[in-house]
């Protein structure tokens, strides 16, 4: 045990009882590998909104799912049609054939429409960019969750982004959903029976709440920034993909817009770019005082994160999340 409110899960006990369930649900041994590595990845590095508090989301998933299509691979550009198939891997297989030409094409757009979750689109910008290529990834997702600014119902989704930055150590990879707050971290707060900041979401009144039981929608970052991003999220991830958005989304039929951008694409070498990105990086956290604070950039600490988590081959989870987890693992057929 970790304290009152946690406990130390093993990682090859959380990965084996993870696997089983998604196999047992209709995955594949290496299609269950990838889900759990993404919930893991997002738990351990601070997205715990989008870690195995929400593990029945992609369990769920799997018995109705399709099989995704290339709808056409042209010079450049990538259309998929999901056909309900899983994120997590359509994406990933998106990528690898883009890659395959990115050297000589240089820019790459995937757009991919009819898909599930793929939980955070910061672990798809690692993919790439983790292969030398600048990877920006723009998510709909699927469902009004959010109020626009000055609204009072849910007009919009919460619409993630992710950005991976190839040849910075520590990596960086920028990944947030444009409202306050994820809705998995209200999901966590009504698990543990907490309140909630009102400064994330509205109830049934229009009114900002603190009772997590009571929001019906989430509140944009930064009030008109937040929304502004949120919408145009939604038309190039949604619309522009072909995939159902606003009041017509479903949260099983979700739409992506990656683009990939090789290093050299303005006549830049690789070394170049790597070494002018890093440096730029380096002054800016090298701009505090280095005593009671500290200026870090997007990637960093959650790789610190990552590396005590691989060294102890465990991670804390809540007793709440834990217990709910293990209820729903044990009730897979």
């Amino acid at each position: 045990m970790t304290g009152a409110h946690e406990i130390d899960v093993p990682i090859p006990e959380l990965e084996r009882r993870c696997v089983d369930a998604l196999v047992q649900r209709g995955a594949t041994g290496e299609e269950a590998q990838t889900v759990f590595a993404d919930y893991l990845d997002a738990e351990v590095r601070g997205r715990t909104s989008h870690g195995f508090a929400s593990f029945d989301v992609a369990l769920s998933a799997f018995p109705k799912r399709g099989t995704a299509e290339i709808a056409d691979h042209s010079p450049g550009v990538i259309t998929i049609a999901g056909n309900g198939d899983c994120g997590h891997t359509v994406l990933r297989s998106a990528l690898d054939a883009a890659l395959e030409h990115i050297r000589e094409q240089r820019i790459y757009a995937i757009g991919a429409s009819d898909i599930t979750r793929v939980n955070c689109p910061g672990v798809i910008a690692r993919y790439g960019a983790e292969q030398g290529v600048i990877t920006i990834v723009l998510e709909y997702g699927g469902k009004n969750l959010m109020a626009a600014a000055g609204g009072t119902a849910p007009a919009l989704s919460t619409n993630p982004l992710a950005i991976g930055i190839p040849g910075t150590k520590p990596m960086f990879l920028l990944d947030f959903a444009t409202s306050e707050r994820a809705l998995g971290h209200v999901s966590l707060a009504k698990l543990r029976g907490e309140s909630i900041p009102t400064t994330w979401g509205i109830g049934a009144d229009g009114h900002e709440t603190s009772d997590p039981a009571q929001l019906v929608a989430m509140l944009p970052f930064g009030g008109y920034k937040g929304y502004g991003l949120g919408l145009a999220i939604e038309i190039l991830a949604g619309v522009l993909t072909g995939t159902p958005v606003g009041a017509a989304g479903s949260l099983g039929r979700r739409g992506v817009l990656a683009l990939l951008l090789s290093p050299t694409i303005f006549g830049v070498q690789d070394s170049s770019f790597a070494n002018a990105a890093q440096a730029f990086l380096d002054e800016v956290i090298s701009s505090s005082d280095g005593e009671d604070r500290q200026v870090t950039y997007p990637g960093q600490a959650s790789e610190e994160r990552w590396a005590r988590a691989t060294r102890s081959q465990s991670v804390k989870l809540p007793v709440a999340v834990w217990e709910q987890m293990s209820k729903t693992l044990r009730s897979s057929p």
